[in-house]
């Protein structure tokens, strides 16, 4: 490990610019070795002086031991096991977990904390079987098995010990033992083998560019947000995996704005997840696991596509910014994030413009390779996600404290992204992500900006008495809140993508579920206003969203779509420029049963107040 990383000039103008090889990507990644290789260092240091380990396994520095020995045979072996996502989940996990406990912080465990920091014994021995060295060592067992990071699960079901010995000797033989419990390992550990569950792959084939990350359905720390026990895919659900990744790597492949070889070393593993009510597709990445992506279901490959690129921006910056400082601060304050549902500091935004680039980028190229519907869904995401990239950039300049380098990354950010600010889109799609943008914007305005109480008391003061609105407007306060996830993105996706079965849906909504792949995770009968809305009959949905607010006065997305479907005039322009001070108004002047006044007609109040 050298003492120091430096970062090529020619690296950092491809990152600058969206972009990024292989060549970039493998400076990057010898960053993230050393970082990993220190962390687990550090965790070894500070198990093996901690009173409450290491229970029954070894000590932690002989697990460590073996990992020298095993690096010292075949550094590869050891750099596969360190990039590995779940060991990088683990060890920040971990590391959280003994300072908490330092600080007599932790709740109550889920996990003992010798089996959590006994994964480091499984990683061991992990590397110590991809070096081809001889070892005995203890581990523990967890989930009715063990787990070999970066290898396979090994099935111990029944068993009723909580240690295991995993013996490999000169002799070619590898034992994993349990109790009464014994299971040979395969010579071959990429294929299933009794006992023995192996880690897949998916293929992403190419010629020039192929791309095979873990499809990673068995580790304990896979899903970075939460540890979870095995579960299996089955072998016709493995293989839908593989067929939706191969579709979306060759979209991947097909554009020019970013380098496919360097998407392709980020991704270094995908753990399929099931994240219910969501109606559309969920994608995430995590600093602390490099190369992981979570993703549900997949919708369509075009889509899925997108989101590799989008997840591999994200890994690609999270390792960038390890080694090279772009702003100062960026976690004390936040704002707006044109695609999050909740407001982000400013290190937030940057990941957002960095990773919203590369899928603008995508949508760029794959719109000019389509045609018809497909055409017309890409020209939607494409115009899209360069307002939403903009606005992102425009924040950042206007809030953040960069660096000379920082500075020098927005500007390459800048220049990649204005070509395509000036490329013309037709009217429909390009009206539908203008609508989508400013429902987006007036729905965080409505969950998160909250008037002044008291000067809003004086507003609903004078309703009551039938007097003009104040002349002052209420100060606003940035108050971060639930949020509710507006339907009409999706039912625009759907009307661009799929015009027969969005006809369908807004005729039988009942019997044609929205929300998740074919129905499942979440599916539910959209609202009629929102169907009518996307299908631009504003008439009724104007008054669908009248009718939901008289039912649900807080239901949020109605009043963004009364915003939106009400014609031009005084109300409309209320709505749009302070939708929070209707609301909080409207809040002011309900009776305790929760009735109010008329929606329309009090923002038609407040709007003659210019």
């Amino acid at each position: 490990m050298s003492r120091h990383h430096r970062l090529s000039a020619a690296c950092f103008g491809e990152l600058t610019r969206g972009g990024g090889g292989a060549a970039a990507i493998a400076e990057l990644r010898a960053g993230q070795r050393s970082r990993l290789m220190l962390l687990l260092r550090a965790l070894t240091d500070f198990a093996s002086s901690h009173p409450q380990l290491p229970g029954p396994l070894p000590a932690p520095r002989e697990a460590w031991e073996l990992l020298i020995k095993a690096e010292r045979r075949s550094p590869p072996s050891v750099e596969r096991l360190l990039l590995h996502p779940p060991v990088g989940a683990w060890l920040s996990r971990c590391l959280r977990r003994l300072r908490d406990m330092a600080r007599e912080e932790e709740q109550e465990p889920a996990v003992p904390l010798w089996l959590e920091t006994g994964y480091l014994h499984t990683v061991a021995a992990s590397a110590a079987l991809l070096a081809g060295t001889d070892f005995r060592i203890v581990v523990g067992v967890r989930d009715g098995g063990v787990m070999l990071p970066a290898l396979g699960f090994v099935d111990l079901a029944g068993c009723e010990s909580s240690l295991a010995e995993i013996v490999a000797d000169g002799a070619g033989g590898r034992t994993v033992r349990a109790g009464s419990h014994t299971v040979p390992l395969p010579p071959d550990l990429t294929r299933d083998a009794e006992g023995w569950h192996a880690l897949r792959r998916l293929r992403g084939r190419h010629p020039i560019h192929p791309c095979s990350p873990c499809l990673d359905d068995l580790d304990p720390y896979r899903d970075f947000l939460r540890p979870t026990a095995p579960e299996r895919l089955s072998e016709p659900e493995a293989r839908r995996w593989q067929e939706h990744f191969q579709g979306a790597w060759r979209l991947v492949t097909r554009q020019e704005n970013v380098d496919p070889a360097g998407v392709a070393d980020c991704l270094m593993s995908v753990v399929p997840v099931r994240y219910p009510a969501r109606a559309e597709f969920f994608s995430a990445s995590s600093p602390e696991a490099y190369g992981c992506v979570l993703l549900n279901p997949p919708a369509d490959a075009a889509t899925l596509a997108a989101s590799l690129i989008h997840e591999a921006q994200h890994v690609k910056l999270s390792a960038l910014l390890d080694l090279v400082p772009l702003m100062h601060g960026g976690m004390e304050e936040i704002h707006y994030a044109p695609w999050r549902a909740d407001p982000r500091p400013l290190r937030g935004l940057l990941h957002g413009v960095y990773a919203f680039l590369g899928v603008t980028a995508f949508w760029q190229a794959h719109r000019r390779a389509v045609r018809g519907e497909a055409a017309r869904a890409a020209d939607f995401e494409f115009a899209l996600r360069r307002a939403q990239t903009f606005q992102g950039l425009r924040t950042l300049r206007e809030h953040a404290e960069l660096t000379a380098l920082g500075d020098r990354f927005l500007r390459g950010l800048e220049e990649k992204l204005a070509p395509w600010l000036a490329e013309p889109v037709p009217e429909g799609p390009q009206r539908a992500a203008e609508d989508i943008n400013l429902d987006h914007r007036l729905l965080h305005r409505l969950h998160h900006l909250r008037p002044d109480p008291r000067p809003t008391g004086l507003w609903a003061k004078a309703w009551r008495e039938g007097g003009p609105p104040p002349a002052a407007r209420p100060a606003t306060t940035l108050r971060v809140s639930r949020t509710a996830v507006a339907a009409r993105p999706a039912l625009v996706r759907m009307r661009l993508r799929d015009p027969a079965g969005f006809a369908l849906l807004r005729e039988k909504p009942q019997e044609h579920p929205f929300g998740g792949e074919g129905g499942e995770g979440g599916a539910h009968a959209p609202a009629r206003a929102d169907l009518d809305w996307a299908a631009g009959d504003t008439a009724a949905a104007l008054d669908g969203y009248r009718d939901r607010l008289a039912e649900r006065p807080d239901d949020l997305p109605a009043w963004s779509g009364l915003a939106l479907t009400l014609p031009a005039g005084p109300a409309k322009d209320a709505l749009l420029a302070g939708p929070e001070l209707v609301l909080a108004v409207h809040r002011a002047l309900r009776d305790p049963a929760g009735a109010g006044p008329d929606p329309v007609a009090l923002a038609r109040w407040i709007g003659t107040r210019r």
